[in-house]
């Protein structure tokens, strides 16, 4: 059903690599890439191993913690992607998130070496305050200015 909805992956946030069998199963039968979390804090030997069983892309968490708007990139932040995008070696595109929420925030995880940017909180947050009647033009121009930040 997920495929026939237009879904292309699935992001696993709870999901170990060891509990994840039938998934990887399912997942492959469906066609449907594999999309897990890593961490600053994830060790190396384990990273290889979650790449190995990953298809759409390695969702980079930023910050130690639960997600929401942070207001610095952290040097950890910045070794844990390098580290990742070693690991990855090109095999799946790195994608970071948690506290991502301007397109500064962007630019930066860009520079160093981000493929992709995943905002959730702030866009949250922008959805709560707006007007109904204005919401899908202030998401639309919030999204615009966030995705020309990765040029």
């Amino acid at each position: 059903l997920a495929k026939e909805a237009g879904i292309d992956g699935l992001i696993t946030p709870d999901m170990t690599i060891e509990g994840s069998k039938e998934y990887l199963k399912a997942a492959k039968k469906h066609k449907l890439d594999t999309i897990f979390l890593v961490s600053p804090n994830t060790s190396k030997s384990r990273l290889i191993e979650i790449v190995k069983q990953t298809t759409g892309f390695l969702y980079l968490v930023s910050v130690f913690g639960t997600t929401g708007i942070q207001n610095k990139i952290q040097k950890y932040t910045i070794e844990a992607l390098k580290q990742t995008k070693k690991i990855a070696k090109g095999k799946v595109p790195v994608g970071i998130g948690f506290g991502i929420s301007t397109p500064d925030d962007i630019r930066s995880y860009v520079k160093y070496g981000a493929d992709a940017a995943i905002v959730g909180s702030a866009l949250i947050k922008i959805i709560e305050k707006t007007p109904s009647a204005k919401i899908q033009k202030t998401v639309a121009g919030f999204i615009r200015q966030l995705k020309s930040a990765t040029k």
